[in-house]
């Protein structure tokens, strides 16, 4: 028997054993720089196929559905879900997609949130299909758009004579419909009987008055590996989403829980165990069951998950990071440049959790108490900062609110029945001064009287800022969205 070569017979095993994991940073570099190079026209409210290996499922009634190999684009709409693969050295797969959201950004907006997802990840698309109609005002006069459909709520926006928006939803009786707010990335609700269209409005999806719109892929579950046992070097499971410069706050409710976010966040989440969210620059503020904390740059949030990665309880207190945990992020790779901030010191933390304790006891110490004999459903809550806010439905449908701050100032606010916003101030001294914002014309009026009957400059800027404060009330004593 002939002998062979030592050159060969190491050639011969090398190719017999997998790749050791010291080669997991190189598979890494280029899974993200294929899919750099191959979803860089990635379209808005888009998917991109970046790295094998990939399982999608279309939504049902979709048709026409490939996504199968890298550089395949899909629109997030037609998406129920996803499953990447987890890092397989042997054969050269780690899973990486990667997502431009439109989420409540306008779609005028020129840029959109990017989500990058690597590793083992399943993603599960809970918004449903939209649906859209365009309809016309067919009044004489403006129609107010309104915060919810009921005739009380809030105006916030106006639409003129003959025009023409888009309808994405429907109450279940159709008398009022949920529109796009033109040149804005928010909704409101339009009366019916205002609007007509040429399409069958019945085919629009039917939603609770209440209940937020989601945009594809703005509302989703999710879950991560640990990949502890392999390529300790390589980014652990999960995702990262960034917003766009100047963009402001966008929303996404992300395994039930609200997130509100100005940043680049580093989400995991594991069924039976947590939902961690990492802020990694700018801010990611969480809500879920009555508990709202913000995770500031250098810190994360966990909210504990059961099985069903749903919320089992309230999110805990922002604490800071290991900074070798996220080094091996893939950073280079999101679509605005960030350096990763570094953790909060012990004392920062701190600071940071007694401020927002002292801001979720406010909203705790909530008291609601049912006035039974008149009709009317009261709420009063005394916040940090010592103000004393009532707020009132009384029984003909008006809302009144009332705050006593520590100044000794008492504002009294009310949306009655025709839409018109009243702001009442009595302060310290004994003047009051009244503001009326109508809701036609959204123009202001307003008159002083009382013991000194004075209506100087200063008491305009008195009902500015107890109206910022106001406004920084909870929605849960506002009844806003």
């Amino acid at each position: 028997m002939k002998r062979l070569p030592l050159t060969l017979f190491a050639l011969i095993f090398l190719v017999a054993v997998p790749v050791i994991a010291a080669d997991c940073p190189t598979l890494v570099q280029q899974a993200l720089a294929a899919t750099e190079d191959m979803c860089q026209t990635t379209g808005q409210n888009q998917a991109c196929y970046g790295n094998v290996r990939l399982q999608a499922k279309p939504n049902p009634r979709v048709t026409d559905f490939i996504f199968d190999r890298p550089g395949d684009r899909v629109e997030l709409r037609d998406i129920k879900s996803l499953q990447l693969s987890p890092m397989t050295p042997d054969t050269g797969e780690w899973g990486v997609a990667l997502m431009h959201i439109q989420a409540n950004l306008p779609a005028t907006h020129d840029k959109n949130v990017m989500l990058l997802a690597f590793g083992d990840v399943a993603i599960e698309n809970t918004a449903p299909l939209p649906t859209e109609a365009d309809v016309q005002v067919i009044t004489d006069v403006a129609v107010n758009v309104r915060w919810l459909p009921n005739v009380n709520a809030g105006a916030v926006a106006v639409l003129q004579p003959g025009q023409k928006v888009s309808a994405v939803e429907r109450l279940l009786d159709s008398s009022w419909l949920r529109i796009n707010l033109p040149d804005s990335g928010e909704t409101g609700w339009v009366k019916g009987d205002l609007v007509e269209s040429m399409v069958d409005l019945s085919t629009l999806n039917v939603a609770a008055g209440n209940q937020p719109n989601y945009r594809p892929m703005q509302a989703f579950t999710f879950s991560s590996g640990t990949n502890d046992e392999k390529c300790a070097e390589i980014p652990k499971d999960g995702l990262i989403i960034q917003t766009p410069e100047g963009a402001g706050e966008i929303r996404l409710w992300i395994n039930q829980v609200m997130v509100k976010m100005g940043s680049t966040v580093y989400f995991q989440a594991e069924p039976g165990e947590a939902m961690i969210v990492t802020t990694l620059e700018g801010h990611a503020t969480v809500q879920a069951l009555g508990v709202t904390y913000t995770a500031v740059a250098g810190t994360s949030v966990r909210i504990p998950m059961d099985e069903a990665l749903k919320p089992s309880a309230p999110p805990t207190l922002p604490e800071s990071y290991q900074l070798d945990d996220l080094q091996s992020l893939p950073i280079a790779s999101l679509e605005r440049d960030i350096v990763i901030h570094e953790p909060l010191t012990e004392e920062a933390v701190a600071v940071v959790q007694q401020q927002q304790q002292a801001q979720n006891t406010s909203v705790s110490a909530v008291v609601a108490n049912s006035v039974a004999t008149a009709g009317n459903a009261a709420t009063t809550v005394v916040d940090a900062a010592g103000n004393t806010v009532t707020s009132v439905v009384d029984a003909t449908g008006s809302t009144v609110t009332t705050v006593v701050n520590a100044a000794g100032n008492t504002v009294t606010t009310v949306v009655n029945t025709a839409g018109n916003t009243v702001t009442s101030v009595v302060d310290s001294t004994g003047n009051t001064v009244t503001s009326v914002v109508d809701a036609v014309t959204g123009t202001t009026s307003g008159g002083t009287g009382g013991e000194s009957g004075g209506g100087d400059d200063s008491d305009d800027g008195l009902i500015d800022d107890i109206l910022d404060t106001v406004l920084d009330i909870p929605c849960l004593l506002l009844f806003c969205r």
